[in-house]
């Protein structure tokens, strides 16, 4: 790709994620200007003629197809974001890769292990071709904070955590059935839609996962196949997901991915405590980062040390809007997410978070699963 003068872009899938990140595309000019080349919004795919008309007009895509070949077949077109169901990633990748086209793709990776590893073979037969994960709460500031307190350190020999991402919204039995309820479109429940987020933010912090324990429990086995409708489907996929996990540099922790915490919105919270301080973020209070640090200890009246919320707000170098003092939204790690992906293949290297990170986290879900048919005998997370 030559993108010294603009990088095209083909959406696959128009849902809300889709829709997000055209509008995102949209608005990176603003946010960083002249950091980019120019991105056009080449194309649109999605399953009907009149979803994919209707996205071509609302974000003003050259063209709009119902198939994914015509869209990789365009010459004009560098990038393929993909963001569908996750049984649908593997041949819509591969189709891209084999197309010579950079690859942006929504968590988890895929639906099974054995589709996330074709699609890392399928990246490893295209060189050339960059992928990019979506991982965007590595993006918050408050995040990158706390990941440079702890490479810089200073919270020393990490003990134990706990990350939890807490959903509400499936606790009555009449909500029908979607795709994130079947095991074979969506792979997992809520282990892979939430715990990808928080096994991720875990990676990024600690790293590697050796050794999980894991329970999973479906409380709705059966709902209505549509609104209003009498007939009923099975659901084949977890409603919480709880793992006990082991981390390569010794420390102990929990995770917790629930779509049934009544009264929760989008609960996304980890604590980190080591030998030197402690650590704790929450999504729904995304502008600060809570530290705590040991080393106050020991003066007059105890010291000083005592948990203290750094002001991380929306410190982003570079940006040039909105002002680093204005408060963060959701949205905006998201782009931040997208920004780095497309930068990365502006400068022809590596996006990060990339394919490895998604086939590792997909390694930590398959764990768990194993884990938890085993009645919670600890299992090891398998090597790439």
């Amino acid at each position: 790709m030559d993108g010294t003068e603009k990088i095209g872009i083909g959406v696959v899938g128009y849902g809300m994620i889709g829709r997000l990140h055209t509008m995102n595309y949209r608005q990176l000019r603003f946010l960083y200007p002249g950091a980019l080349p120019a991105l056009v919004l080449r194309a649109v795919c999605t399953s009907r003629e009149e979803t994919a008309r209707a996205a071509q007009e609302e974000a003003g895509f050259c063209t709009a197809v119902t198939e994914t070949e015509p869209l990789v077949a365009d010459t004009e077109l560098d990038v393929v974001d993909v963001s569908l169901p996750n049984n649908l990633h593997r041949p819509v990748v591969e189709a891209a890769l084999a197309a010579g086209k950079h690859v942006y793709c929504e968590k988890p990776l895929a639906g099974t292990i054995e589709d996330a590893r074709a699609i890392k073979n399928a990246l490893d037969r295209a060189p050339s071709v960059r992928f990019g994960m979506v991982f965007q709460n590595r993006f918050f500031p408050a995040v990158m904070k706390a990941k440079e307190i702890i490479d810089e350190g200073r919270v020393g020999r990490i003990y134990t955590y706990r990350a939890e991402y807490l959903h509400t919204g499936y606790q009555s039995p009449e909500r029908p059935l979607s795709w994130r309820l079947r095991k074979e479109e969506g792979g997992s429940g809520a282990l892979a839609d939430l715990g990808s987020h928080a096994i991720d933010l875990v990676r990024y912090l600690l790293g590697e996962f050796e050794t999980v324990q894991g329970h999973l429990e479906t409380f709705v086995t059966e709902r209505p196949i549509a609104h209003g409708a009498s007939a009923k489907g099975a659901v084949t996929v977890d409603d919480v997901a709880w793992f006990r996990a082991t981390m390569a540099g010794g420390a102990v922790g929990t995770v917790e991915a629930s779509r049934f915490a009544t009264g929760t919105v989008d609960n996304l919270r980890f604590w980190v405590y080591g030998e030197k301080g402690a650590l704790h973020f929450d999504l729904m209070d995304p502008n600060y980062l809570e530290w705590f640090d040991e080393s106050l200890a020991g003066g007059s009246y105890g010291g000083e040390r005592g948990w203290r919320r750094i002001q991380t707000v929306q410190y982003y170098p570079d940006a040039k809007v909105p002002p680093a003092r204005s408060p963060i939204g959701w949205n905006r790690a998201h782009t931040e997410n997208q920004y780095q992906f497309l930068k990365a293949i502006a400068e022809e290297r590596d996006p990060s978070p990339g394919i490895v990170d998604g086939l590792r986290a997909q390694l930590v879900i398959d764990a768990v699963e194993r884990s938890a048919v085993q009645n919670g005998r600890v299992v090891a997370v398998m090597p790439e």
